[in-house]
């Protein structure tokens, strides 16, 4: 079984992160639908859950010790949960990492690393929105 870092295969040929450093953090009209459905109290709620269970996820993959099909499954689940709070540039990460894992290449600390700091520009952008109380187009 692979764990962590080390990879079956020249992991560029596996990953291409150029789309996810074009693709916005947050979705503002996304967002403010999702406000509009739920309410202000309500999609906080969700974000705040989001960064919780994300931090969770960082912290188990700084350990390195996950085999490819954990790895797979937690990038999974970070792309579908990131695609609920309108947060495109970690769906982004995380289907092209489900993608590398799912072919055999391992994430690497990097990897990691460009995940924490989409979660931190989601974060910003999130608490900008809620600070101006009003819709972001």
């Amino acid at each position: 079984m692979a764990y962590g870092p080390a990879t079956t295969q020249d992991a560029t040929t596996e990953r291409d992160l150029s789309c996810s450093e074009h693709t916005p953090a947050f979705d503002a009209a996304e967002f403010n639908e999702l406000n509009e459905m739920i309410g202000e109290d309500g999609v906080l709620e969700m974000v705040e859950i989001f960064e919780t269970e994300t931090r969770l996820r960082l912290a188990r993959l700084r350990a390195q010790d996950q085999d490819l099909p954990t790895q797979v499954r937690e990038m999974h689940t970070l792309k579908g949960a990131a695609a609920t709070v309108a947060a495109p540039r970690l769906a982004a990460l995380g289907r092209t990492f489900e993608h590398a894992a799912s072919v055999g290449t391992a994430y690497t600390p990097d990897d990691v690393r460009t995940i924490a700091d989409a979660l931190e520009d989601y974060l910003t952008e999130v608490r900008a929105w809620s600070m101006h109380d009003a819709p972001v187009t």
